[in-house]
């Protein structure tokens, strides 16, 4: 049992799955890029987002979630990323307050998920700081565009650096020998 419970948690790190909040499985990787502040004074920022173990269906958004007291200023028109989605953003108001939206519907089914999804924000976190994991909600949709329910919720996650999945690699192969050696020693005496 628990050698298995080893191998389980040691895939899920190498192969860097998580596990999603809820029963339906879908998972929102993101890189975060520092981008040049057109204006002086703000601090512009881009998420690049990666969906997976997720096969949209017709009328079905991923939903991710902006802190009114962290983001501002989302791109009103995100970049074009494929026909098969509607993407819109809403913004997030501090006054109400209400958190602001990343939204991409899904127009067919099985709609692409092989492009990223990317969306410039204002960072408004302060300095020395920099964004990171956001919630997000699987939503279902009628064919008139009325809510029907959230079918996941989730953290996204970021694409883990190479030298980074390298370190983690590198640590779980040094804990991995050092329990087959305390094995062999238990079984000899």
């Amino acid at each position: 049992m628990r050698q298995a419970l080893l191998r389980l948690i040691v895939s899920g790190l190498l192969t860097g799955v998580a596990v999603p909040e809820s029963a339906m499985a879908v998972a929102i990787s993101f890189e975060v890029i520092d981008v040049p502040d057109s204006v002086p004074g703000d601090d512009l920022w881009q998420y690049s987002y990666r969906v997976s173990d997720f096969v949209p269906s017709e009328n079905t958004a991923f939903e991710i979630l902006f802190d009114p007291a962290l983001y501002g200023g989302l791109d009103d028109l995100p970049p074009f990323v494929s026909s098969d989605w509607d993407i819109i953003t809403l913004q997030p108001d501090p006054f109400l307050p209400d958190l602001g939206r990343y939204s991409a519907l899904a127009l067919v089914d099985g709609a692409s998920l092989a492009d990223a999804f990317p969306v410039s924000f204002l960072w408004l976190g302060g300095a020395g700081t920099a964004p990171g994991a956001q919630p997000f909600e699987l939503n279902e949709f009628d064919a008139q565009g009325n809510f029907l329910g959230t079918l996941a919720t989730g953290d996204t996650v970021p694409v883990p650096e190479p030298h980074a999945l390298l370190f983690v690699s590198a640590g779980l192969g040094s804990l991995a020998a050092r329990m087959l050696r305390s094995r062999r020693r238990a079984r000899r005496t």
